[in-house]
């Protein structure tokens, strides 16, 4: 069994912080993987790799986004197009994982990630992802290490074991004083067993009665193409390879526990997620936004986002609000809207078929 991980580099964040996780991946002491580099940028792909500190010794592959898809520096992108399209060309190994180019991985995290799903056979297991304060400038000695064990020693010299589990993320404990999130946060500690971090165990994962969002996974690909995952026949432009679970609006964690083991969280190793800046050009960008809004093309997802960046260019909302628009409104054509109503499509399509 091997694993395929799923990489995707943008225009947005600095290059360096690939080197991270290039370096982790170098230093498995599993190989038992293979990486699809996606490469949303103008840069050829050999400048990319000659840029980086750090080259890849382990197998890849790189693919990228065609220049017709660009408004300026920045393009249109569809994750789900590309993950089915890696379907098709029967690229992905039998487990695979979406991650971006800003996280890394504990030395030993193939071999334990493997062990686990040889054993489990599970169709979804969270990765144990984790926040860091850490950017590509601090994360420096990590990067100087030449060994498994040198980067097991600095990995622990930063402190890096006491990281919080990416659901919790840096925010101070019971700092909000609205009731419901309170209450969410009591629970959420209660179900990690008052720590803010998932414990190792034994036999390598726990499962939890609740789903609580985590970035990352991985997904049986006989899973994928059996639920259609990735919503062959739909665009889903803009929106991030997620579980999505928004109360009221995307709740797909209910929906899977009835179909099969979830949620699961993988404790054993772990993956870090570095610090970097943010920047929405679909909606900020004057090339990118004045592009779109002379685009001609019939999709209630694009249609959201020309209304996001209208409302926000004439100033009747704020950037966090037309962010929020483009991911679920009262039209329910947000991503969020439509990744929910597309999965249940196929969700209650198999359960009819009886898969």
């Amino acid at each position: 069994m091997k694993l395929t991980f799923i990489v995707t580099i943008d225009g947005i964040k600095n290059m360096a912080l690939l080197n991270a996780l290039v370096h982790s991946l170098n230093l498995q002491t599993s190989q038992a993987f293979n990486v699809v580099f996606y490469n949303q940028t103008l840069m050829d792909d050999d400048a990319i790799f000659e840029g980086l500190r750090i080259r890849p010794s382990f197998e890849y592959r790189v693919y990228r986004i065609d220049r017709k898809q660009f408004f300026g520096r920045y393009p249109v992108w569809d994750l789900y197009e590309f993950h089915n399209a890696l379907l098709d060309a029967d690229v992905l190994s039998e487990y695979f994982m979406s991650l971006h180019m800003e996280e890394f991985f504990d030395v030993d995290y193939v071999e334990n990630a493997l062990n686990v799903l040889r054993e489990r056979h599970f169709d979804i297991m969270f990765g144990n992802l984790s926040e860091t304060r850490l950017d590509h400038e601090t994360i420096e000695p990590l990067l100087r290490t030449t060994t498994a064990g040198a980067f097991r020693r600095c990995i622990e010299q930063q402190g890096l074991q006491r990281s919080l589990h990416w659901s919790f993320g840096s925010r101070r404990p019971f700092a909000s004083r609205n009731v419901r999130s309170l209450a969410h946060e009591m629970l959420h500690l209660y179900l990690f067993r008052f720590r803010r971090n998932v414990r190792p165990t034994r036999k390598g994962y726990r499962r939890l009665a609740t789903y609580m969002a985590e970035d990352l996974y991985f997904m049986k690909r006989e899973f994928a193409r059996r639920h259609n995952w990735f919503l062959r026949g739909h665009h889903m432009y803009f929106e991030d390879i997620h579980i999505c679970e928004q109360p009221g609006v995307c709740e797909l964690g209910r929906e899977l526990k009835k179909i099969t083991a979830f949620p699961v969280y993988f404790n054993l190793s772990r993956i870090y997620h570095l610090t970097h800046g943010k920047y929405y050009f679909q909606l900020v960008d004057e090339e990118f936004t004045s592009a779109l809004l002379r685009y001609e093309l019939d999709d209630p997802i694009v249609d959201a986002l020309k209304n996001a960046i209208s409302m926000y260019r004439e100033g009747k909302v704020t950037l966090h609000q037309a962010l929020e628009y483009t991911r679920k409104n009262p039209e329910r054509t947000g991503t969020q809207n439509l990744n929910y109503a597309y999965h249940m499509k196929y969700l209650n399509r198999a359960r009819r078929d009886g898969h």
